[in-house]
C-alpha cells in the first residue's frame, strides 16, 4: 500500500517507521548518553533530581562546575541557580537525591 500526499514525496509507512525510529535514536543519544572518551567524573545534581528535571541531573564535574558542601560532603550543580537553591535549604534537596 502506498500512501500519496500533496507534496511530490511518494512515502511509504515502512520509510515514516524508519524515520520515526531514526529521530528517536538520535535523541536518545543525544540526551541520554554521553561521550565515552570524556574521563570526568559524573555526580548528580539533587536539586535537578528534587524537581524531575533528568535532562541535567547527571553532571561533569571539573573546576568549573557549581558545587557546595553540605555536612562536610561536596553537591555538584548544572549550573549556578541549581548550587544557590540548594544553599538556601540544603535538607530539602538531599533527602531525594538518589546517594542520600
Amino acid at each position: 500500500m502506498r500512501l500519496y500526499f500533496s507534496f511530490p514525496l511518494n512515502i511509504m509507512p515502512r520509510h515514516i517507521a524508519l524515520i520515526i525510529l531514526w529521530s528517536f535514536l538520535l535523541a536518545v543519544a543525544g540526551c541520554g548518553a554521553m561521550s565515552t572518551k570524556d574521563s570526568r567524573p559524573i555526580a548528580e545534581d539533587p536539586v535537578c533530581v528534587y524537581n524531575g528535571d533528568l535532562g541535567c541531573s547527571r553532571v561533569r564535574v571539573d573546576e568549573r562546575t557549581p558545587r557546595a558542601l553540605y555536612k562536610g560532603k561536596p553537591y555538584y550543580f548544572c549550573t549556578e541557580e541549581c548550587r544557590d537553591a540548594f544553599m538556601k535549604d540544603p535538607a530539602k534537596y538531599v533527602g531525594k537525591s538518589s546517594g542520600d
